[in-house]
């Protein structure tokens, strides 16, 4: 075969590269990939593919066909294995419908459905098992200095946040998601992020009326609180006797209780506190930008919401820091 047929052939190939739409399609546009994906560049991606794919390639997809038991592949794989991670983030960046994105690549709707359901199991579980609550030292080590001068023993900033969900035929449901705070039926999570922005903790999903104390208690989060750390939060987290007991300090912006006004020390503390708080809420609002939990969440989806949830909070991490060196002093 003449070099210039080879060539020819070698531009159809890549030109049909371009066409498809795929990772390799982004290739070279980083801030598309930050838009389909949510991580900064194409380097950063196929460096996490690279760091998931071992197990990836033996993970067990979910089928329920009669000719096939529930958890085998009949057949290859159609999709090369980094495009169905590129699926799998687009759904939940994106939050595009499964009849879309089946468009798009080309695909079956219920192959879209189980490579999502697979991709979210897979993830959750290896995700699951990386450790990220890190050591007091390695907090310290990280702090940034505004902490250091006023809360130096803060082990983690919690707050909790809530997606909405598809309203339940059934009365119990109803009542048990129901959240006088969002005045809908609700998920609700504790997330809690280190002093320099990393989140380090995410609670399950619970029905939207449990409150932030019942969270707290239930989620796991105290048992791996130590003697004289400090958890920082917001109103409401009315969890000084959970902490007390384990010798953990709280620290809460000052409230008004039965004072007409706070005084010119609790006003000075509150601005403090506020301003190294808030940046859990911006690490939350990173979370939210995973466009699936947008909008009601169907009931459909109860049954993987939970893995959804946990993954999209793990790939936060992945995106750089959230506070800049230098940025919070």
């Amino acid at each position: 075969m003449a070099r210039a047929e080879i060539r020819d052939l070698r531009c159809q190939v890549e030109a049909l590269k371009l066409c498809k739409f795929g990772l390799e399609r982004f290739s070279t546009d980083n801030d598309s990939i930050k838009f389909y994906t949510g991580f900064p560049s194409y380097n950063h991606l196929v460096t996490f593919y690279e760091f998931v794919e071992p197990c990836a390639e033996t993970m067990q997809y979910c089928y329920t066909t009669c000719t096939s038991s529930p958890f085998t592949r009949p057949g290859g794989r159609v999709m090369a294995l980094i495009d169905e991670l590129f699926l799998f983030l687009v759904r939940i960046r994106l939050g595009l419908f499964q009849q879309d994105l089946a468009h798009r690549f080309n695909v079956h709707e219920s192959t879209v459905s189980r490579k999502v359901v697979t991709w979210a199991n897979y993830l959750y579980f290896f995700l699951g098992i990386q450790p990220i609550w890190p050591s007091r030292e390695v907090v310290l080590k990280y702090m940034p200095q505004a902490f250091k001068d006023l809360y130096p023993n803060t082990r983690v900033i919690i707050d909790c946040t809530e997606v909405k969900v598809q309203v339940p035929s059934s009365l119990l449901l109803q009542s048990q998601m129901y959240s006088t705070y969002k005045s809908g039926t609700t998920l609700k999570s504790l997330v809690g992020i280190t002093p320099h922005g990393a989140v380090s903790f995410v609670s399950s999903l619970y029905t939207g009326s449990i409150s932030d104390k019942e969270i707290t208690k239930c989620c796991g989060i105290l048992d791996l609180l130590g003697t004289n750390d400090s958890v920082m939060a917001d109103k409401g987290f009315n969890i000084d006797d959970l902490l007390c007991s384990k010798g953990v300090e709280l620290n809460l912006p000052p409230y008004l209780l039965n004072h007409a006004q706070l005084s010119p020390e609790e006003v000075i503390e509150t601005k403090a506190i506020a301003k190294v708080r808030i940046h859990v809420e911006r690490a939350i609002r990173r979370i939210k930008e995973f466009h699936l939990f947008d909008t009601e969440i169907p009931l459909s989806l109860l049954g993987t919401v939970n893995q959804l949830w946990t993954v999209a909070c793990l790939l936060v991490n992945f995106q750089g820091p959230l506070i800049l060196k230098n940025n919070l002093c």
